[in-house]
Order: C-alpha cells, then structure tokens, then sequence
C-alpha cells in the first residue's frame, strides 16, 4: 500500500537533509475500495429510486384524498380567509409534517451508507445537530420563497410563470452570491491556506490571476472534521469569490494534481458555465412553469380541485406537474448537458496539467476516496451522473496525452 504525507510535511532521508516530501502519485487503484465503491454506489442509487417511487405514491395519495381542501376549509372556518395567513399555515404544516418523516429517513441514509461506508465521521447527536441547524435555514429561506410564490400565483395569474422564472433566476444569482460567506460556514470551518500551507496557497493564487480569476482569497475548507470525502470548489460572485480546498485533499495530493483540480474549476469559469447554467436553469424552469400553467386547469377541473391556481389548497396538483416535468423532461437532458460541461473543463485543465501520469493519479485519488464507481451501467449515467465516468475521464487524459506522430 502507499504512504501518503500532508503537503507540508517533512520526512529525513537518509542523507540526514531535511527534504518536503509531497504525497505519493499511485498508478492502481485499491481493490478493497473499489469492491466498498460498488456496493456503496448500488446501495445508494436503489435507496434513490426507492424514496423516489415513495415519494411519488405519498403526493399521489394526498392529491386523491383532497386532504389539502380540507385543511383549507378548516383554516377559512376556524382562523381566517386572509391569503397570507393560509398561505404561511400551509408553509408551516407541511414543513413540520416532512421534516419530521425525513428524519428518520435521513438518519436511516446516514447510518446505512455514509457511515457504514466510512464517509462520515459525525456521530447520532453532531449528525442531529447539523439536520436541525439544515432544517431552520430551510425555513427561514422557505417561507418568503413560499409565500412570494403564491404573491405571484395571486397577482398575476395568468402570467405567473414569467415572473416567477425571473424571480428564481435572480434568488439563484443571489444565493450564489451568499453560499460561501454566510450559509457554508455554518456547517464548516475555513481558515486561509496561507496560514498552513503558503507556498500552495501563492501558488494557486498565481495560478488563478494568471486566468484571469479574481479571487478574495484561497481557503482551507476543515471538511476532515466531519467527513473523508474529498473536495475543492471555486465559489462566489465578485467579492464572495474565492478558492476553497478541503483538508482532505491537502494530505492525499500532491501539488499538481490540486493544480489541475483548480484548474477544472477555472474552466467553468473561462467558458462562463455560470452564466450558461443560469440560462439554462432559467428556460428549464420557464419550461417547467408555462407547462404546469397549461395543465393545470384541465387538471384541476378533472380532480375536482379549484381552478383559481393561486388556491393553496391545489398545491398536490402544481407540486405533481413539477415533479413529472422534471424527471421525464428536464432531469436526464441537465445531466447529459452537465456531463458535456464537464468534458470540456477536463480538456481545458490539461492545458494547466498536462502530465497524463499525474492526472491519471489524481482521478484514481478521487475516485477511491469517494467511492465512487470508476465504470457504471448505462442507466446510473443517464439518470444519477453529472460527471463523465472516472474510467471515461481516465481514458480520455490518456488519450489527449499521447504525443502526436509526425
């Protein structure tokens, strides 16, 4: 088995120098891990499709009983017709009603699979704090969204679906804007690169003025504290942009495959992929809006539900065109387009990277320390995948690094 150092640490060699000693490039990947990989990703994905088909029978099962009608002739008898107030009652139950069904569900998928399989180092009670901490930013962000939603529905029936496209493009702008400075580090501590590792830290600060990046700052992401995972991101907008690597990945790469990860990320940014994710975030969700809008009165009138689309009492209806429109329509065309995004940021970080060897390396890395499945079936990658497959990406870095015949 290899050793592997942090970055920054020394190791005497025989010459009695005092040397720094990167960690080891591998060549192969773990059998052991690969073998946990594959159970863990099969495990994960039936789990998936399993919540998934429950999920559907619930929703089906509430749209059928009209309970939602007559929790809303309860509220207009016994506390008020006022929209607002329904509006944030319905906010309120449903909220509380799924978030005590998913936690015995998340903390089943906590102990069955990011535990069981090493990835997470929480224990029940950081694992229930953390749930519980998810679970207020969910609602503090929830209610106004909810409750401005149905603004929309209410003020502009028959157009609330352009608005309401607007209104999500510009909370995604905003949330973008906000993820690394104020909702990240209530679950992480970051502390700047600088302080532990100061040459990696100039060196992939030059690495990005040099393409252009402007960044506040590289940040050591304390994501060993919680997890074995491994993760880097370039995160922001303007002031907020900055580049984050995880400690996890600090003490198992070496420099030029942590160049190469920031590189990739660099791509996204040179090839404005926020920008084109955006658009496209933004007609796949007019899409889904104006579709909804169509079906919803035909609908409506077939359930015997009412066809004002701003009553709150018809949200089985709206929330079952979402759910249809983006599993059959939108999900495997976003993951295609993803993994599309993707390739073309691989490519473009060989330009940074070139060394087939190191790269290579890197991705047997990744792939071993997530468990990650190097080579899965057809149908996990049109359903579940937003990156080309480890083998896939394996492959074409050895291709793109065999040098030419003349």
């Amino acid at each position: 088995m290899n050793d592997s150092y942090p970055i920054d640490q020394v190791r005497l060699e025989k010459s009695n120098d005092s040397l720094p000693v990167e960690p080891n490039i591998v060549t192969d990947f773990d059998p052991d891990r690969r073998e946990l990989a594959l159970s863990y990703t099969r495990v994960s994905h039936r789990l998936s499709l399993f919540l998934m088909i429950i999920s559907l029978s619930v929703a089906i099962i509430i749209l059928l009983s009209r309970i939602t009608i007559i929790f809303r002739d309860f509220l207009y008898q016994f506390i008020s017709e006022d929209p607002f107030i329904v509006v944030g009652i319905f906010f309120i139950m449903g909220f509380l009603i799924t978030s005590l069904v998913e936690l015995p569900i998340s903390l089943y998928i906590f102990s069955n699979l990011s535990r069981k399989y090493g990835l997470s180092k929480l224990t029940n009670k950081k694992w229930f704090i953390r749930y519980v901490k998810g679970e207020l930013i969910g609602f503090i962000i929830g209610f106004p969204l909810f409750e401005g939603f149905y603004w929309f529905l209410r003020i502009f029936p028959d157009v609330w679906w352009f608005w309401c496209t607007i209104a999500v493009i510009v909370f995604t702008l905003i949330m973008s804007f906000l993820i690394p400075i104020v909702f990240l580090p209530r679950f992480y501590k970051f502390d700047p690169l600088e302080d532990t590792h100061p040459e990696l830290a100039s060196e992939l600060t030059r690495l990005a003025q040099e393409m252009g990046v402007k960044t506040t700052g590289v940040f050591n992401w304390r994501l060993g504290e919680v997890a074995t995972v491994g993760n880097a991101a370039l995160l922001g907008l303007g002031v907020t942009r900055r580049i984050i690597i995880a400690d996890t990945i600090l003490e198992k790469y070496t420099t030029d495959e942590i160049k190469w990860i920031l590189a990739h990320e660099i791509g996204h940014f040179k090839h404005h992929d926020l920008q084109k994710r955006l658009v496209l975030w933004g007609l796949t969700t007019f899409f889904m809006f104006l579709i909804t809008h169509i079906l919803f009165t035909p609908l409506a009138t077939l359930l015997m539900y009412s066809t004002a689309i701003s009553d709150v009492s018809t949200i089985p209806i709206l929330g079952l065109c979402f759910w249809i429109i983006n599993v059959f329509f939108i999900n495997i065309p976003s993951l295609w387009y993803s993994r599309r995004v993707e390739r073309a940021t691989d490519r473009f970080a060989l330009t940074v990277v070139s060394d087939p060897i190191t790269v290579k390396s890197l991705f047997i890395k990744m792939a071993d320390q997530n468990l990650s499945d190097i080579d899965p079936p057809w149908w996990e990658v049109l359903f579940f995948m937003s990156h080309p497959s480890i083998s896939e990406r394996i492959k074409f870095v050895e291709t793109a690094g065999r040098p030419t015949e003349e």
